[in-house]
């Protein structure tokens, strides 16, 4: 029997208008071309909260969502189960808090979690065979697709290819397919020196960069699929929080005389 896979978009003041407007969770859901148990927004720093309720309620009534999710009321329950406290999420707690309440509510199924700005360059269904793969073997925890932005990192960054995928390190929130149980969990405390390259580490630990420090510190690999790739159509980084110009300055320095490093991987049969 299939494993229930929940396909989960965020939307926020930016972009809940053009996630919820009729048509948008439809075109995104048939890309994978995969029949996901589950369609659900989460609804996440909005500024006219009773509109972007009005409009998820509208998506649902037009069978285009199975439900929609306040990341602010579900919050409480899912630092509960992860281990966390609302004052370590620190300034940047929108860029973790809805994928905590992802993660969480997709439990005990799979969570296909997509960026409302990122789109698969053609239709594919990556799902059914990353299944398979992230099944038969404890050690890969993610799968995704490549990412089409800087096509030639994907191989650059592999440590080795199994069958028709990359494996390797890294995590990124844009576009991932997880058993959600294993994320649903107290493994956001882990820190790791390759966790500097995220825009916003500075600031505080965002949700991939915590869960890339878990998964280095427990030998976990992430699955790419080249056959498929993905872009993201927004421009990244425009609703990031400014750091200080010393803060600027002393990441750039990081960058430039400290590279990062690849540990052994040991590789499970």
């Amino acid at each position: 029997m299939s494993p229930m896979i929940s396909l989960f978009v965020n939307c926020f003041e930016r972009d809940y208008r053009q996630v919820l407007a009729p048509g948008f969770i439809n075109a995104k859901a048939a890309l994978f071309r995969y029949p996901f148990t589950r369609r659900v927004v989460t609804i996440n720093n909005v500024a006219d909260r009773a509109d972007a309720l009005k409009r998820a309620g509208e998506a649902v009534k037009r069978r285009e969502i199975d439900g929609f999710l306040e990341v602010d009321k579900m919050l409480p329950a899912a630092l509960e189960i992860c281990g966390l406290q609302a004052r370590q999420l620190g300034p940047v707690r929108h860029y973790t808090d809805f994928a905590l309440v992802a993660v969480v509510n997709a439990a005990p199924g799979f969570l296909l979690h997509c960026c409302a700005e990122v789109d698969l360059v053609e239709a594919f269904d990556w799902i059914t065979p990353a299944l398979e793969k992230l099944q038969s073997n404890p050690q890969y925890l993610i799968a995704n697709p490549a990412w089409g932005n800087d096509p030639g990192s994907v191989e650059k960054e592999a440590l080795f290819k199994s069958g028709e995928y990359l494996v390797g390190h890294g995590f990124s929130d844009q576009c991932f397919l997880v058993d959600a149980n294993r994320l649903a969990k107290p493994i956001y405390g882990y820190s790791h020196p390759s966790g500097s390259r995220y825009p916003l580490s500075q600031m505080g630990a965002v949700f991939e960069q915590r869960v890339d420090a878990y998964m280095r510190h427990s030998d976990l690999l992430r699955l790419t699929d080249p056959r498929v790739s993905y872009l993201h159509k927004g421009a990244e980084g425009l609703g990031y929080p400014k750091l200080p110009i010393w803060r600027r300055f002393q990441r750039k320095l990081k960058s430039l005389y400290q590279p990062l490093s690849r540990p052994p991987v040991t590789i499970q049969n």
